[in-house]
């Protein structure tokens, strides 16, 4: 069964592990902060060690700004709490014609933090649409809690180890996370998601920002930093602070810093 998440009837979190569409920017708004992307050159970032499309908000201010717009942290509030801190905001480019596509998985497995309530929200900054790979979410499925990943490493996938849930993805419903520009989804780290190629002529862009509830604390492998953006600091991880100048020396320093200790191993291959 398939159905498109803006057709969802009585949405539920708990239930099924994704929301949305939900409006968080005007569709010029979003077409905005696209040019500002698509604005930064391989020259701009040439001094920055580890790829900038990871936790961009250390970087440059308006991402910064992004991750705390009141309207998406409204949202994020009633699933994790008024204690809110994020520790991603990563851009996820498929370009026209992208063969490539994202196997079923979950992210929780990812980092040794407990408890595992991060959510994503993907922030659409282009149409997603099921032609050009938006995201599909196997519903329920983070009931399940974390499962068995297999390593493909198959060349057509886009996670750098092919990593694919060892569920029967067929036996849940199908969610497909149609978005316009300015809409996001918000979905579970334990829900398998995966999505497909772009087989349009344009581009398809989106920022996939994970926030934490403030008690989080992480158990083990390396240490995981995190920025609060409402509320209060209650766990142990490493807090971040906000760029004062867009790609200024002390960003870029704590950029490297923080992303350092996770170079040994990339989850994904943009």
């Amino acid at each position: 069964m398939t159905i498109p998440l803006r057709n969802m009837p009585d949405q539920d979190y708990g239930r099924d592990g994704c929301l949305g569409p939900i409006r968080v920017m005007t569709p010029a708004q979003a077409t905005e902060v696209l040019a500002k992307l698509d604005a930064v050159s391989p020259e701009d970032v040439a001094h920055v060690s580890h790829p900038w499309i990871y936790k961009s908000y250390l970087l440059f201010t308006w991402m910064n700004e992004l991750v705390r717009l009141p309207a998406i942290l409204d949202a994020v509030e009633p699933i994790v709490g008024p204690d809110i801190m994020v520790m991603s905001a990563d851009i996820w480019r498929k370009e026209a014609g992208e063969t490539r596509h994202i196997s079923f998985h979950q992210d929780a497995g990812y980092w040794s933090l407990d408890p595992p309530d991060i959510v994503t929200a993907w922030v659409a900054l282009t149409e997603a649409i099921a032609a050009n790979g938006c995201m599909s979410f196997a519903a329920g499925t983070h009931t399940l809690r974390l499962v068995e990943h297999e390593n493909t490493y198959a060349e057509d996938n886009m996670l750098s180890h092919g990593q694919t849930a060892r569920i029967d993805i067929d036996a849940w419903p199908h969610v497909i996370a149609t978005l316009e520009p300015g809409e996001m989804s918000l979905h579970h780290a334990l829900l398998a998601h995966g999505s497909g190629p772009n087989t349009t002529d344009q581009p398809r862009v989106g920022i996939c920002i994970r926030y934490l509830p403030g008690t989080i604390r992480v158990t083990g492998g390396p240490r995981v930093s995190a920025m609060l953006v409402r509320g209060r600091h209650n766990g142990n991880l490493e807090l971040e602070t906000p760029p004062e100048n867009d790609l200024s020396g002390d960003a870029i320093d704590q950029h490297t810093r923080l992303l350092e200790p996770h170079a040994a191993t990339r989850y994904v291959n943009f």
